[in-house]
């Protein structure tokens, strides 16, 4: 009967225990993390000015293959037919370039994209984690990713984590 008091006690001793603890639980956009924190402005600063380059390089074979094109249409009908078939042959090749650089820029563009985003996500969840620890949160979720339909902005944690992690990357960033 002592054994059966005790348990009973225990039991109910660590259940107002553990919800006397205070759940606190917040949430961050990470997607807005990316767009206003300063590395992801970098980032996409970065992205974008290697997509010019991208696109200048193929708008001058473009406008090469098109020059082509216009000069293959004029000289048509003034050129014999095996001249006409190699200068066509010329043209198909070049717009064979043409769509294999574009597929290797687009490649390379998503690739450049992925291996930035990974490796800021990762900062981003380190920041998390720290604030987490450090404010005692007892659960973060992701806004998106979560699922979340409705939560109340009194525990949107995204603007604390994207100050913490701008300040986080101006201590990692040697100054010039």
């Amino acid at each position: 009967m002592r054994f059966a008091f005790f348990s009973i006690f225990t039991l109910v001793f660590f259940s107002f225990s553990v919800f006397a603890q205070q759940v606190n639980i917040g949430y961050v956009d990470l997607q807005r993390v990316m767009l206003e924190s300063e590395k992801g402005k970098e980032a996409k600063k970065t992205l974008t000015e290697e997509a010019n380059k991208m696109k200048k390089s193929l708008d001058a074979k473009q406008e090469e293959l098109q020059k082509m094109k216009d000069a293959l249409e004029r000289q048509g009908a003034t050129i014999t037919p095996e001249a006409r078939a190699e200068k066509e042959k010329q043209y198909q090749s070049k717009l064979r370039d043409y769509q294999r650089a574009y597929s290797d820029y687009q490649a390379e563009l998503q690739q450049k994209d992925m291996e930035l985003t990974q490796g800021i996500l990762k900062e981003i969840e380190e920041v998390i984690k720290v604030l987490g620890e450090k404010e005692k949160f007892t659960i973060i979720f992701e806004k998106n990713q979560a699922g979340i339909l409705f939560a109340t902005p009194a525990i949107d944690i995204t603007d604390k984590v994207i100050k913490q992690y701008n300040e986080m990357t101006k201590k990692q960033t040697p100054k010039k």
